[in-house]
């Protein structure tokens, strides 16, 4: 068995994001003992490969919480949740090529890194309903149309709470629900191939005349 290139890069965005954050404030040394965690969640299944989706949901998670920190090291406890994050999508059931999925977990976790360097670190405990959009979009079956609705739903929450500061961080709760229901929106395939000639006839009915 070998270790995964998905695997690999993984660990080495969650390490790449969390060093430079406690440089900035070492008083949050601490929470490299959940980078680390996260490291073995990923490492134990380093053999397997993660894929694309699992990749960026990881990245993401872990540079939303270092661009916390890196604000504020009081921020620094939202990294027990990025663990949580990363091992309920490291042991999900999120396809490999899901990578909408990917891409709406990891937005989750960049708007509320931005809502911490917005309005402080009263709007670290928006990370707890991050990990919990991260949760539900990883343990379903979808493609692609759940992560694009998770990154309408938190887009709209993060804007709102940005400018409208800590008060309205609670919206980062509903932005959790209809993410995880995708109110509105159903599933979209990518297709695996594109027909190139669209006129194309079956040969075998000419072999028949």
């Amino acid at each position: 068995m070998t270790i995964k290139a998905s695997s690999l890069f993984s660990i080495i965005a969650i390490w790449g994001t969390m060093i430079p954050a406690v440089v900035v404030h070492p008083a949050a040394w601490w929470s490299l003992i959940f980078a680390g965690l996260a490291t073995i969640a990923v490492g134990v299944s380093a053999w397997r490969r993660l894929g694309v989706s699992r990749l960026l949901a990881i990245a993401g998670a872990w540079a939303g919480t270092a661009i916390a920190m890196a604000e504020s090291a009081d921020a620094a406890w939202i990294s027990i949740f990025a663990f949580l994050a990363t091992s309920s999508v490291v042991y999900s059931i999120m396809r490999r090529e899901a990578v909408g999925i990917g891409a709406g977990i990891a937005f989750s976790w960049i708007v509320v890194g931005a809502a911490v360097v917005a309005n402080g670190a009263g709007s670290a405990w928006t990370g707890i309903f991050a990990f919990l959009t991260a949760a539900a979009l990883a343990n379903n079956r979808g493609f692609h149309a759940k992560g694009f609705a998770a990154m309408l739903w938190w887009g709209i929450a993060g804007g709102v709470m940005i400018a409208g500061g800590n008060g309205l961080a609670w919206l980062c709760v509903p932005a959790f629900v209809l993410s995880a229901l995708s109110v509105g929106i159903t599933d979209i395939r990518i297709p695996r191939g594109i027909e190139w000639d669209l006129w194309e006839r079956d040969d075998r009915s000419e072999l028949v005349k």
